[in-house]
C-alpha cells in the first residue's frame, strides 16, 4: 500500500517537475494588409484587370476598396520591451503566432495593445479562470475579473492558461491538436479585423524543437471568407482607398460583396507563399475555419492523400470554428493545387499552390503496380432532360400544373 502511494507521489512529482511555463509577449498592431500583393492571378497567369471574378474583389475604384485593408494583428516579440518582433513563417499571413504547449504546461501571455481601440485575447482548448478568459459578455463578474475582457489602447494585461489532461489529446487523437485564440470583445468584428491565431496542444513529451516530434514539417491554414464589412476599420478603409468615398453606399449589395475576401491565411488567387515540402516527409496540417454561413469549406489537396482521424482522405470538411489536424506523406513531387472545392470560393480566389520536392531522390511511386486498367472516355455534348416524364412522382400531377 505504502509502495503504491509512493509511486503515485513520485509520478506526480516528476510530472510537475517536467511541466513548463510557456511565456509569450504579444503586441496588437495595426497594419495595411494586401490579400493579393501582385497584378495577376497566380493560378491562371492572367492580369487581374482581365479577370471578371477577381476584379469584383480586387479592383480599386470610386466606390471599391480593392485588395488592401487596414487590419489589427497579433505580433510576437522577444521580451517585454516589445521592440524586437519574432519572425514568423511567411505562410502564416496575418494570423498571429502559433502558441504551443504540452499537457501539464501553462501559458503566460503578456498582451500589449498598440492599436487605436480596445481588444482582448480569448483561447479555445485550455483551462482558464474568469480573470483570464478574455471574453466580454454579461457574466456577473466585476473589478479584477473584468480587466481581461478589454485591453485598452496603450495598456497591458497578462493572461494565464493551463493545458490540463481533459483539454489535451485523447487516446484516439494525434499527438497535437488544432485550437485557436482570438479577440472577443465583439468576436465577429474583432476577427474580421484580423485578430486570430492558432493554438496547438500536445501530449506530454511529444513537443520537441517547437513541433510534434513524430513529424518533419508543420503548416497552419485558416480558410475563411473574411468579411471586411464587419471590420472595425471599414470606414477608414473606405476613406483611404476609395477615390470617391462620399459616394459609397455601405448597404449596397455589390459593395458588400466586394469586401468578402475568399482567403487562406489572408491570401487569395495563389499568393499564399512558401508551402514547400519533400516527398516522403511526414507533414502535419493544422486546419481551421472561421466566419459565418458562407464558411462551409471542402479542402482539397491535389495529388496527395491525407490521414484524418485514422481515415485516408483527400478532402477535409471545415465549418466555422471547427479545428482539424491531418497528416500527409507526399508521394508525388511537383506543384499542386490546394483549394476549397465550393464553387463560389474557387471563383473568389480561395486557392493556393503547395510544392513537393524530390529532396532525397526517392523512386517514383507506383512503379511496382503491374495491373493496367484501360478506360476510353469521350466528352460528348447532348441535351439532358431533368424530368423526362413531365410528371411529379410525389404528387402524381403534371409538372406544368403542379403547385
Amino acid at each position: 500500500m505504502k509502495l503504491s502511494v509512493l509511486s503515485h507521489l513520485l509520478a506526480y512529482y516528476l510530472f510537475q517537475v517536467s511541466a513548463i511555463t510557456r511565456e509569450y509577449y504579444i503586441g496588437i498592431r495595426e497594419v495595411d494588409w494586401n490579400y493579393a500583393p501582385g497584378t495577376k492571378n497566380i493560378l491562371s497567369g492572367k492580369p487581374f484587370s482581365e479577370e471578371e471574378e477577381a476584379s469584383v474583389f480586387l479592383q480599386q475604384g470610386p466606390d471599391r476598396i480593392g485588395s488592401t485593408y487596414k487590419k489589427a494583428v497579433y505580433t510576437q516579440y522577444t521580451d517585454n520591451s516589445y521592440s524586437h518582433a519574432v519572425e514568423k513563417p511567411p505562410w502564416l499571413g496575418f494570423l498571429g503566432p502559433v502558441l504551443k504547449a504540452e499537457v501539464g504546461d501553462s501559458f503566460v501571455i503578456h498582451l500589449k495593445n498598440f492599436a487605436t481601440r480596445a481588444y482582448s485575447l480569448h483561447p479555445h482548448g485550455v483551462k482558464y479562470t474568469k480573470e483570464n478568459e478574455g471574453a466580454f459578455y454579461p457574466d456577473n463578474t466585476e473589478h479584477s475579473q473584468k480587466k481581461d475582457d478589454a485591453v485598452q489602447p496603450g495598456e497591458q494585461y497578462v493572461y494565464k492558461w493551463d493545458v490540463t489532461e481533459d483539454h489535451g489529446p485523447a487516446e484516439g487523437d494525434s499527438n497535437c491538436l488544432t485550437r485557436i485564440y482570438h479577440s472577443h470583445i465583439d468576436a465577429p468584428k474583432d476577427v474580421a479585423s484580423g485578430l486570430i491565431g492558432a493554438l496547438v496542444t500536445c501530449r506530454k513529451g511529444t513537443l520537441q524543437n517547437g513541433k510534434d516530434k513524430d513529424v518533419d514539417r508543420e503548416f497552419v491554414l485558416m480558410f475563411s471568407v473574411m468579411d471586411e464589412n464587419f471590420s472595425w476599420y471599414l470606414d477608414e478603409n473606405i476613406k483611404k482607398h476609395c477615390s470617391e468615398p462620399d459616394k459609397v453606399d455601405k448597404e449596397n449589395e455589390d459593395f458588400q460583396e466586394s469586401n468578402k475576401m475568399h482567403s487562406i491565411n489572408g491570401y487569395m488567387y495563389g499568393y499564399l507563399p512558401n508551402i514547400t515540402m519533400c516527398t516522403e516527409e511526414k507533414v502535419k496540417w493544422y486546419l481551421f475555419g472561421i466566419g459565418n454561413e458562407a464558411d462551409i469549406h471542402s479542402i482539397y489537396f491535389h495529388g496527395q492523400i491525407l490521414t484524418e482521424r485514422k481515415h485516408r482522405v483527400n478532402t477535409i470538411s471545415l465549418f466555422p470554428a471547427t479545428f482539424v489536424d491531418a497528416l500527409m506523406v507526399p508521394k508525388n513531387d511537383g506543384e499542386w493545387l490546394l483549394s476549397c472545392q465550393v464553387n463560389d470560393h474557387i471563383e473568389g480566389g480561395m486557392q493556393a499552390i503547395f510544392k513537393v520536392k524530390n529532396c532525397k531522390g526517392h523512386s517514383p511511386p507506383f512503379k511496382n503496380i503491374i495491373t493496367i486498367r484501360n478506360y476510353y472516355i469521350a466528352a460528348v455534348e447532348e441535351e439532358w432532360n431533368y424530368a423526362p416524364s413531365g410528371k411529379n412522382y410525389f404528387t402524381g400531377e403534371p409538372l406544368i400544373q403542379d403547385e
